[in-house]
């Protein structure tokens, strides 16, 4: 049984994943199944992220067949430039997406892309985050540990551990420490008390067994503990960089340039393919997400940090390699390519529009209705403003039969019709 693994629409994602982690794990892993826990999220990492490519060709054809039609998006712009009226608009935007439906794409494709992976990429996230609850050998070295502290305290286990986490600033386990706070006292298991542990540092768990009185009894599961989790130059990922000199540093680091090199790249490609939505968005993010990384990765333990690092540089590579191959291709005959797929694409839906092509008729009948109810209320002001009771009628028609007229001036025809009117009228 797993400890408490990501649920709800993620779960199946963090599933899968998890065991893909266990299955690397094992393959590194000594006959004391310990294995260098920071290679093996490297090596899962860019497993995942291979099995992602697909998506991240997809996603960069997209892109860049958007950059090559923008010559006929920025004809029809140029056409509608100065006509800033509804109606004008709406043919604009309709003239614009039959374009895109032309050659099968949209100004979205390469964020609609982006946005199927999150759920994957979140997942990937959470299992590296909560190691223990899907690598079985990992969870084996703290489980004696988080029964050490069960028996040590029974009852009070929740209250001890949320007071030595508060009272010890161990601000890598602050998120599972509050939920943790939320549970029920016959919550409180083994899987729970690992789901906090496996946040701690190593030099947390040696004085938390310390506090106990249990460090000579288990501090052979701390040295495995402390083996599986020593990376390059001396850093332990299981403890956050924090905002002190070191090596760990360096992961925070990384993970920010990383980042912010691979959004630049992204902010370059839409600024290519017109895509002003995207492009604004990509350059508000393009130091907001380095800088939120280079925070998330000082202050959680240093596992995430490499997984964030080596994510974001996968990621930079795949764009880069990706733009280079499409450089070099011959853009005509891919549009022709996309030309013909998306004609038969038409050809077997029996001609169906597609979903933005039916949103923008609805928005042209909504805006004809809207005309028609215009006029009509404007002709029934007019109706209203040239309306003459019948009294008054009456008093200009007694007036004008006894005006005299020149004979046979259009005047005297005139009168002569009115009377005739107002005869008939009377009978």
């Amino acid at each position: 049984m797993f400890l408490t693994a990501q649920g709800g629409i993620l779960g199946p994602f963090a599933l899968l994943l998890g065991k893909l982690f266990d299955l690397i794990y094992n393959l590194f892993a000594n006959d004391s199944g310990i294995a260098n826990l920071g290679v093996c999220i490297i090596l899962f990492t860019i497993v995942v992220k291979l099995l992602l490519f697909p998506l991240s060709i997809k996603q960069q054809k997209s892109v860049k067949i958007n950059s090559v039609i923008q010559p006929e998006i920025q004809k029809i712009q140029k056409k509608y430039k100065d006509k800033k009226d509804q109606e004008s608009m709406l043919k604009q935007q309709q003239e614009v997406q039959a374009v895109y439906d032309k050659y099968g794409t949209s100004m979205t494709g390469g964020c609609l892309t982006s946005f199927i992976q999150i759920p994957i990429i979140w997942s990937l996230y959470r299992v590296i985050q909560n190691v223990p609850a899907y690598v079985t050998k990992i969870k084996d070295m703290y489980e004696p540990i988080a029964q050490g502290i069960i028996d040590a305290n029974g009852s009070n286990t929740k209250s001890f551990l949320v007071d030595f986490v508060n009272n010890n600033n161990v601000s890598g386990a602050s998120y599972a420490i509050r939920t943790f706070e939320k549970l029920d006292a016959s919550d409180i298991t083994v899987n729970r008390v690992i789901d906090v542990l496996s946040n701690f540092g190593v030099s947390n768990l040696h004085q938390l067994l310390d506090s106990i009185g249990k460090s000579d009894q288990l501090a052979g599961n701390v040295d495995n503990i402390n083996k599986i989790h020593s990376f390059i130059l001396g850093i332990n990922i299981s403890e956050a960089p924090g905002y002190k000199l070191s090596w760990a540093l360096l992961i925070p680091i990384t993970s920010a340039l990383f980042q912010f090199l691979s959004m630049k790249v992204s902010n370059t490609a839409n600024s290519a393919a017109g895509n002003d939505t995207a492009g604004s968005m990509m350059k508000s993010m393009q130091f907001t997400m380095p800088l939120m990384s280079l925070f998330i990765c000082i202050t959680l333990p240093a596992g995430i940090g490499v997984y964030w690092s080596i994510s974001a540089l996968i990621t930079l590579i795949t764009q880069l390699l990706i733009n280079a191959y499409y450089d070099h291709q011959d853009m005509d005959k891919i549009l022709e390519e996309q030309m013909a797929k998306a004609e038969e694409k038409r050809k077997k839906n029996g001609g169906k529009k597609s979903f933005m092509q039916r949103m923008m008729d609805q928005s042209a009948q909504a805006q004809e209705e809207m005309e028609k109810q215009q006029a009509m209320k404007k002709n029934s002001a007019a109706s209203l403003r040239n309306y003459v009771p019948s009294s008054e009628a009456q008093n200009v028609s007694d007036k004008n039969k006894n005006k005299k007229y020149k004979e046979g001036s259009i005047g005297a025809k005139a009168n002569i019709m009115m009377n005739y009117n107002n005869k008939d009228s009377e009978k």
